[in-house]
């Protein structure tokens, strides 16, 4: 009889301590009711979840600053994506003010502009690309530059029109080997 009453007792127990947690919970108002019950025993409900009664006004200051730190980190992030694009557009404000430059060349082949005419448009378009060129970072525009969309002769002479710590720059960031034909031309040109 005495081996029956011990596992008699310990059931008892757990279900006597069961209905008072149970009693509790919904006491307290932690769960409201049997589904939430339900939901917090089979995982689906999260238990941490506190009142806002019981939240620490200073534990709400310490959401509100990692609120402004993931603000803060999403604005850089845009600002990063808008100077991309800002330095896309320069990019591609030189390759068309380099398309003309190549038209205008293949005008004048034809014998359709005269010659100069053709002199003062090419110096117009090279002060339009150095505007842009003294707006663009080194490292993009060097990369540009060598990429051979100018010719040489018209790559020295926009960077005779570049502020001179600026157009140093791009020549630091270029190729050694066009960096020094580049410099060549320029001196020739002076």
């Amino acid at each position: 009889m005495k081996f029956l009453l011990v596992p008699l007792l310990i059931v008892g127990m757990f279900v006597s301590f069961t209905a008072a947690l149970l009693a509790m919970l919904f006491f307290t108002e932690t769960v409201k009711s049997p589904q939430e019950l339900a939901e917090m025993v089979l995982g689906e409900y999260d238990t941490t979840r506190l009142s806002d009664d019981f939240v620490d006004p200073e534990d709400k200051l310490g959401r509100l600053t990692a609120l402004v730190e993931e603000y803060r980190t999403l604005y850089q992030a845009r600002l990063d994506t808008q100077a991309a694009i800002s330095d896309s557009l320069l990019a591609v404000g030189v390759a068309l003010t380099a398309k003309e430059d190549s038209l205008e060349a293949e005008g004048s082949r034809m014998g359709t502009v005269a010659d100069s005419t053709r002199t003062a448009n090419k110096a117009a378009r090279l002060d339009e690309l150095a505007t842009f060129y003294n707006k663009m970072k080194p490292a993009p525009a060097a990369e540009i530059l060598q990429e051979g969309t100018l010719d040489d002769t018209t790559v020295a002479m926009l960077m005779l029109r570049l502020q001179p710590q600026h157009m140093a720059k791009i020549m630091g960031g270029m190729n050694a080997d066009f960096a020094a034909r580049i410099t060549k031309i320029i001196q020739e040109l002076r």
